[in-house]
């Protein structure tokens, strides 16, 4: 099975190599061969297991005597382990291309990082407990006068945005005096308001929600559970409406009132 490998390997050495590219076609004769159902009769496989085990001869004898005695079992595993490899890479390339960083459930993970602000990754929780004594459920406080508006981004393919959209939505309907936004960035990335996304999460994370331009929170409450965010982001509306609906004066809420 290293005949695979070695044709994707020396096919592309062979672009600056003489050497490769005759591998390269001998490499494509054994593959076409198995590939046909016929046994590989030009020795290739034989010379690749031959390089292979007089390298690791040298260091340790042992060992080359496993690879010899395990030949097939040792090149399924290169092979699977080699296909493994480039089908991870793909999905790296098409997450960077499609979302700015390799890795969207964890940005940190990637060395390139999204620069453009309108990128979105998701999830990302901008959870900072250092903040614990200014923030109610991980919610930042800008020092300003609360008014009466909310804004909700998220994306379309962002896990974490499917789970707080529905929250968010049931209860901001509670509170029609309150302008309400909910935008998709990457349905609408031309939106009037992603000046105001740009603004509160820079590096483009979402999910993010902004209750009357005072209360923010980049990421999701799902660490809180379904019930709790209810009743905290009804709290926060809340506050930016002046009690206007009649759940603002339930206990619960009161309670997470008191501490905004």
């Amino acid at each position: 099975m290293l005949c695979v490998v070695a044709l994707v390997v020396f096919g592309v050495m062979g672009i600056f190599s003489a050497t490769h590219r005759a591998l390269a076609r001998e490499a494509f004769d054994c593959t076409f061969r198995m590939a046909t159902l016929r046994p590989c009769d030009t020795g290739f496989d034989q010379k690749i297991k031959g390089k292979i085990v007089g390298k690791v001869f040298k260091k340790s004898p042992k060992a080359a005597g496993l690879i010899h005695k395990n030949y097939k079992v040792v090149s399924w595993c290169f092979t699977i382990l080699f296909f493994g490899s480039m089908i991870y890479t793909g999905y790296g390339a098409y997450n960077l291309l499609a979302f700015g960083t390799c890795d969207p459930t964890d940005p940190t993970n990637c060395v390139f990082n999204p620069q453009d602000p309108s990128a979105s990754v998701c999830p990302f929780h901008d959870y900072d407990l250092s903040l614990s004594a200014e923030t109610v459920g991980y919610f930042r406080m800008v020092n300003e006068e609360p008014r009466p508006f909310a804004y909700f981004f998220g994306a379309t393919w962002c896990p974490h945005c499917g789970w707080e959209k529905p929250i968010f939505t049931r209860v901001s309907q509670k509170f029609p005096s309150v302008t309400t936004h909910i935008i998709e960035v990457d349905l609408e990335p031309d939106h009037p308001e992603i000046a105001t996304f740009k603004h509160y999460s820079p590096l483009g994370n979402i999910p993010i929600v902004i209750l009357g331009g005072k209360y923010y929170r980049i990421g999701a409450g799902e660490a809180l559970g379904e019930e709790t965010e209810e009743l905290l982001l009804t709290a926060l509306f809340c506050k930016i409406s002046g009690n206007e609906a009649s759940d603002c004066s339930e206990p619960e809420v009161q309670a997470y009132i008191s501490q905004l």
